[in-house]
């Protein structure tokens, strides 16, 4: 009998099951791989977003140079022994350029506004006033370019260059200083508030303006 007794108490601790100490060290094993497992996903997961977030930076600069760029371009002068630019400024441009007219020359201004937006005004000759004497009393029409401009005071939007590549940089330029104009740089830093992102997206371009290369005069 005492064999017997002796067998029948190893079953019965057998079949005791886990111990509270043991399914303590179990959850907690489990909390640990569950932890890891959830920052891995949520690093994957920012990592993502992040570079989502700054191909969107990317082309939203790609866009406001492109448009900068192309609209500069056409700069030309009213009058031989003038300045296509009214106002030259680092963060501000106003002039003169032949956009979207085989008329009179529009007057068009760029500039980034309270709300880091940049915006381009663009003003109709009024009718009747002839070259070179062209008036803009009428209101502009006002287009959003685009948003997200986060150009330091350290990082002006615009530079002009004369015809040595030289930097003109007395802002906002005189009248001698914008009569030596010849080429304009375009730098534009886009950055969206994001928790994913913290860094600004930078585009750079030169724009050579050929109006004043071969002293194109409009009208």
């Amino acid at each position: 009998m005492t064999g017997r007794w002796v067998t029948l108490k190893r079953i019965e601790r057998g079949e005791q099951g886990v111990s509270l100490v043991e399914l303590v060290v179990t959850l907690s094993i489990l909390s640990l791989v569950l932890t890891i497992v959830y920052g891995s996903f949520m690093s994957a997961s920012s990592t993502v977003s992040g570079a989502n977030e700054k191909l969107q930076n990317l082309d939203e600069a790609r866009t406001l140079v492109a448009v900068a760029s192309k609209d500069i371009r056409t700069a030309v002068r009213l009058e031989a022994g003038t300045s296509p630019f009214l106002t030259a400024d680092d963060d501000e441009a106003v002039f003169y350029g032949n956009l979207n007219t085989t008329d009179a020359p529009k007057k068009v201004r760029i500039h980034v506004d309270t709300e880091d937006k940049l915006i381009e005004e663009v003003w109709t000759a009024d009718v009747g006033s002839t070259a070179p004497d062209y008036t803009y009393t009428g209101g502009p029409k006002i287009r959003l370019v685009g948003r997200y401009v986060a150009n330091t005071t350290a990082e002006p939007i615009f530079t002009y260059y004369d015809d040595d590549g030289v930097a003109l940089t007395s802002y906002p330029l005189d009248d001698s200083d914008r009569l030596a104009i010849k080429s304009v740089g375009i730098t534009l830093r886009v950055k969206r508030t994001s928790t994913f992102n913290d860094e600004a997206t930078t585009v750079i371009n030169r724009v050579r303006l050929p109006n004043l290369d071969y002293n194109a005069v409009a009208g």
